[in-house]
């Protein structure tokens, strides 16, 4: 869950520098763009929600979170784009970092971000066969998301003579989901009628049925042992729609 609240006399508000650095050049009468920017962003007076926070029976949301963090945010993005000619579009690269650190998270130690993703890349191409039918092609490829994860277990024994199951955790936001990648195609019809235009799209999201990960959980088998198993939403998805403008 993301956490957005408004500062308090307890909260202070956050704030943040950001520098940034771009160029960009044209090449062939425009044809193609080529830029380039490197980015940093320092934050301060950060918030997140302290170990083993209980919302369950919080009569206060500022007891369940720790305050003053810091935080950095820095990268580069590279773009290329084609404008012109029967065939147009751009390949996006980012490589970034974005970490969090707390004095009383993680043992004092920098950890990263649920948003930082070190690998962001996204590729758009469009071809004009004719002035009747055109492709579309979108294929995007981000690394994981971090999270947090059990690593181990032990049994303890309180003074009531009841046993429990202590979980072990790894480093905060340690462990990554698999990566994210998915590839859409389309193909549009396009025809000038009496009254208008008609375009009939066809078209296929995650044509190649990525099983990309919702969430992952662990799941007891028979004996004890215990498996991650990952949950996925959405397959390969064909569509059909009729646009028409006037």
């Amino acid at each position: 869950t993301d956490l957005w609240v408004s500062s308090t006399d307890r909260i202070p508000p956050s704030n943040s520098q950001q520098f940034a650095l771009s160029t960009t050049r044209d090449f062939k009468n425009r044809e193609w763009e080529l830029s380039l920017e490197l980015y940093y962003k320092s934050m301060d007076n950060l918030i997140e929600y302290k170990e083993g926070s209980n919302f369950i029976f919080a009569t206060d949301w500022q007891n369940n979170v720790e305050r003053y963090g810091r935080g950095t945010s820095y990268g580069a993005e590279f773009l290329i784009r084609k404008n012109k000619g029967k065939t147009t579009g751009w390949l996006g690269y980012t490589l970034a970092r974005t970490n969090r650190q707390f004095d009383n998270l993680n043992e004092g130690r920098a950890f990263p971000y649920k948003y930082d993703r070190r690998h962001d890349i996204s590729l758009v191409l469009n071809h004009k066969l004719s002035d009747k039918i055109d492709l579309g092609l979108s294929w995007v490829y981000g690394t994981g998301i971090a999270f947090t994860a059990p690593v181990g277990r032990f049994n303890t024994q309180n003074p009531n003579s009841l046993l429990s199951d202590i979980t072990i955790y790894s480093d905060r936001n340690s462990f990554r989901y698999p990566a994210y990648h998915r590839l859409d195609l389309g193909i549009n019809f396009h025809k000038k009628t009496k009254w208008g235009k008609r375009t009939l799209n066809l078209s296929v999201y995650n044509a190649y049925s990525r099983q990309n990960p919702y969430y992952l959980y662990i799941r007891k088998e028979l004996g004890g042992n215990r498996k991650v198993e990952q949950i996925s939403l959405i397959p390969i998805v064909p569509s059909i729609s009729y646009i028409f403008k006037f």
